[in-house]
């Protein structure tokens, strides 16, 4: 990324010194945006710093407190010609990770997208981490498949949206250079947006998801509370530990989930629930199911929440300019459950206070209670974070 900054700097060098300057214009509005002024190229820097404290409070499972930085994202997006791109890389750990890594264009009546995107699947993962509600997603957001290798296309008619994807269920950076062919998976979406006035939403929707992969990590494990990875929740678990297992042995693991969101006022509501099954080929199907149901309210001035039907999600809330900021209160119920399983069931309540001094930042405190029927673990956390984003 230095290289790719620097040699951009040295591209707009060159072209003062070759008298062209006047071709290219720089945007400083709230952004860092370069662009040719005849339109056939843009590029817009992006970051964002999110930086946490946990502390927990349990007496049964041992979860580490402690300050960490959770993301740490630089990137740049834009457009060439008749088609978009971006790049994004976390430095959030000591090696840099790939997020973003696409390029799109116009369709038809879509957008065709290739690369590593995030896949369409759960109203609460589409939208971005800088706009969510909570420090943490939900556990139905936690049981899809976040970003990964695919060709996909999406667009939306009318007051309805649509997309569907293809991928694999390996991310880029975790194969490095080879060839990645751990499984593959698909997902269609489809939503519609009824009501759409001015601070007043109705969004319904629904995804299907159908992935088919080998045996060793065909699994899904939620963690009952922040980033501890102690006491971890078995959702589902399709893998098998046998070594004797057939090398063509598969598993497929099916996903509906259901979408409720609705904007009013300062009021913002959601709710996703998901019913799921793991059919691994040497072992018994289990059946899961998760759902949260969460609302929240802006205290203070400035414009709430937003629906953006092109994606089919909210975006956060902006304080007016010249105040002191704005305020947001949040309230989530959540419960997952492992049906093959007798008492694996997870239930955990959220409360949040959420605080914007200007656009591009965010103080956000949580408060969490959970219980892992199956273990008896009865966690609670209060967690905190600083958020910059551009």
């Amino acid at each position: 990324m230095k290289v790719f900054i620097r040699g951009g700097a040295l591209g707009i060098a060159l072209l003062a010194l070759n008298g062209t300057a006047q071709a290219v214009s720089i945007n400083t509005d709230g952004r860092l945006v370069i662009s040719a002024e005849d339109g056939t190229f843009s590029a817009r820097i992006s970051g964002r710093l999110h930086a946490d404290a946990n502390l927990y409070d349990s007496d049964r499972v041992e979860h580490d407190s402690g300050a960490f930085v959770r993301r740490a994202r630089i990137g740049v997006m834009g457009h060439i010609r008749n088609w978009d791109y971006e790049v994004t890389f976390d430095n959030a750990t000591d090696e840099s990770d790939l997020k973003d890594a696409f390029v799109a264009r116009q369709l038809g009546p879509g957008r065709l997208i290739v690369g590593q995107f995030k896949q369409f699947q759960g109203f609460e993962e589409i939208t971005s981490s800088n706009d969510i509600v909570f420090i943490e997603r939900s556990h139905v957001s936690n049981s899809m498949i976040a970003r990964a290798l695919g060709v996909g296309y999406h667009g939306t008619r009318g007051f309805m949206g649509y997309a569907l994807s293809g991928y694999n269920l390996r991310e880029a950076s975790d194969g490095g250079a080879r060839a990645v062919d751990d499984g593959v998976g698909g997902v269609l979406r489809l939503y519609a947006a009824p009501i759409q006035r001015d601070r007043t939403a109705l969004h319904l929707g629904f995804s299907f998801s159908r992935e088919v992969s080998d045996l060793g990590g065909t699994r899904g494990r939620l963690r009952p509370l922040g980033r501890s990875d102690e006491g971890r929740f078995t959702l589902f678990d399709a893998s098998s530990g046998r070594d004797d297992v057939a090398e063509d042995a598969r598993a497929t693991v099916d996903r509906l989930n259901m979408e409720l969101a609705a904007l009013h006022g300062p009021v913002a509501f959601e709710a996703e629930w998901l019913v799921g099954s793991a059919e691994p080929d040497d072992a018994p199907d289990q059946d899961f199911s998760a759902y949260h149901a969460q609302i929240s309210y802006a205290l203070t001035g400035g414009s709430p929440r937003r629906y953006d039907l092109g994606e089919g999600r909210t975006k956060n809330l902006r304080p007016s300019t010249g105040s002191i900021g704005a305020f947001e209160v949040a309230l989530r119920y959540q419960f997952a459950e492992n049906e093959a399983v007798p008492g694996a069931e997870l239930t955990t309540v959220d409360t949040a206070l959420n605080y914007y001094p200007n656009r591009n930042v965010r103080f956000m405190l949580n408060y969490s209670m959970a219980e892992n029927a199956l273990t008896g673990d009865e966690p609670n956390l209060l967690s905190f974070r600083a958020q910059v984003a551009f």
